[in-house]
């Protein structure tokens, strides 16, 4: 889909051409959603406590995160089906990208919330950053998505180093969001 064999021209526009138009179509629909999902997200977050609101606000994040994870689910399973020589960084860029615009959209809080989440445990960023098992290399473990060989190149750790730094510019202080600063430090450690 993403990938083309030769460089055939077709209405004057090469296939490498046609490939790049549709990465570039495909990472402009992709974050045009997410942002409408941050969206819906904040929404409820200004319109009060009461249990209503707490119910849709748990499923606009249930939701929120499922996107995250399922579109990373996605650029891995693309990266692994293209052939080595082929370059689809921004493919591997994408799901980095996804959680940078994330961390930008939203306030400390709620960026905790979606970063390690006790509710969503298994769709919260940090769960499928990196592995806690000692199976780093199984590509097929959801633990490590983001850290699998075949997302994580140089450009992504550059991503994932500004997502920490931003994370950890926002922890003024630190004191108060100690395990929070600790998991972000943690993280950059292993990576």
């Amino acid at each position: 889909c993403f990938s083309a064999s030769t460089n055939d021209i077709k209405d004057g526009i090469t296939t490498s051409q046609q490939q790049q138009q549709r990465l570039d179509e495909f990472e402009i629909s992709v974050r045009s959603h997410l942002l409408e999902l941050l969206e819906q997200f904040l929404s409820f977050q200004s319109t009060g406590n009461n249990n209503t609101n707490n119910n849709e606000d748990d499923a606009a994040l249930t939701t929120l995160l499922k996107y995250l994870k399922e579109v990373s689910l996605l650029c891995l399973h693309i990266s692994m089906m293209q052939p080595q020589h082929k370059t689809t960084t921004p493919i591997k860029k994408l799901p980095f990208v996804l959680i940078e615009d994330t961390i930008d959209s939203l306030p400390l809080n709620l960026i905790q919330r979606v970063w390690s989440s006790q509710v969503h445990s298994s769709l919260c960023i940090s769960s499928y950053i990196i592995s806690s098992s000692s199976s780093n290399n199984d590509i097929h473990n959801n633990n490590n998505i983001l850290t699998s060989p075949h997302l994580f190149i140089t450009t992504s750790k550059f991503v994932l180093l500004r997502i920490c730094n931003k994370i950890l510019k926002l922890l003024s202080n630190r004191d108060a969001h100690a395990n929070f600063a600790g998991s972000i430090m943690i993280l950059l450690a292993r990576v």
